[in-house]
């Protein structure tokens, strides 16, 4: 009698594991990707730097905390001393580089304005200096091939294509063409055409860093705006733009994000407004849609050209600033 009991419970025992439901999955993970504008390392913020200053020190987290985070470079990077003969010249300390990979940078655009500043060889010893230092460089390439390539990266099983667009750059002679190093050039709309697509083929969400706008400027030109629509027809899931050196006003709507100007970053300039900074933070789900998009405004210290977060109120009054109205937006 006993072992039949003890059968009937080993019969029971089985039968109770056998239609146990297993363990719900988890949910993948949102993917966070954070943008910062204008950067480059001169003047008083290589001084800092030689000091051992670290520009990015109060923002770090944010940047180390997100998938990815991306910058513009602002300025070339190289020991060439042939240059451009222009009002502004930039060729950044090479310690920011060494700060922008410690502190949690992934991707740098160099497709803008200054990164021909040492002609060709400056693109492309600035492009190696980046990527020594393991950091993935959009915007500009040692071939036009290569700078209108997109750089993909997969978080979590997701991929995401990240395209430099230089509607701002430095001429005919620094724009990446055949087997000539330099940036991209955001006026080729057939070649820009093409090279959304083609990221849109190989990722689930294509994100564009984009040089344009007028400097100084709080609100976007109506040719950007209209850029701006045919990109993201042609594919692009987000746009974020930089060389105003001021905030513009970001849009999200039907899925789709354009930030028309993140402002400076860690940047030097003398211009009143020049120090109204912030980081972007774009979440996506991981099929690749936009779910929401967060700006949080910092402040620029012209001292040295590091970046500090701004809170409460004064935080309230800078987006609002960000936000305000522009005639191009149509409100």
């Amino acid at each position: 009698m006993k072992k039949l009991a003890l059968a009937v419970i080993a019969v029971l025992a089985l039968t109770s594991c056998g239609t146990s439901k297993p363990a719900a999955p988890k949910p993948p993970e949102n993917i966070t990707i954070a943008f910062g504008g204008d950067t480059h390392g001169v003047d008083q913020i290589s001084r800092f730097l030689n000091s051992g200053g670290d520009p990015f020190k109060y923002v770090k987290n944010t940047l180390t905390n997100a998938d990815i985070s991306v910058v513009n470079l602002e300025s070339a990077v190289t020991t060439l001393n042939e240059h451009q003969d222009k009002k502004y010249v930039f060729n950044t300390n090479p310690y920011l580089l060494d700060w922008m990979k410690t502190d949690g940078i992934d991707i740098v655009n160099i497709g803008n304005n200054h990164a021909g500043d040492f002609l060709r060889e400056g693109v492309t010893e600035t492009i190696k200096n980046l990527t020594d230092r393991g950091l993935k460089v959009i915007g500009a390439g040692n071939s036009g091939r290569e700078a209108w390539t997109a750089k993909v990266v997969d978080v979590r099983g997701t991929k995401i294509a990240f395209l430099g667009i230089a509607k701002i750059n430095g001429g005919a002679g620094t724009v990446a063409s055949g087997a000539y190093a330099g940036t991209t050039d955001g006026w080729d709309n057939q070649v820009i055409e093409l090279a959304i697509k083609a990221a849109a083929r190989q990722a689930k969400a294509v994100i564009i860093y984009t040089h344009w706008g007028v400097e100084e400027q709080t609100c976007p030109e109506k040719s950007d705006v209209a850029a701006a629509q045919k990109w993201l027809e042609w594919g692009a899931t987000a746009i974020i733009g930089s060389h105003p050196h001021r905030q513009q006003p970001y849009v999200l709507e039907n899925g789709k994000l354009i930030d028309y100007s993140l402002g400076n970053f860690v940047f030097y300039s003398g211009s009143a407004g020049a120090v109204n900074s912030g980081v972007g933070l774009l979440t996506l789900a991981p099929t690749g849609e936009v779910l929401k998009y967060q700006f949080k405004p910092a402040l620029i210290n012209p001292l040295n050209g590091s970046v500090k977060f701004l809170n409460g109120e004064a935080a309230k009054k800078a987006i609002a600033a960000k936000q305000s109205k522009c005639v191009a937006l149509g409100n």
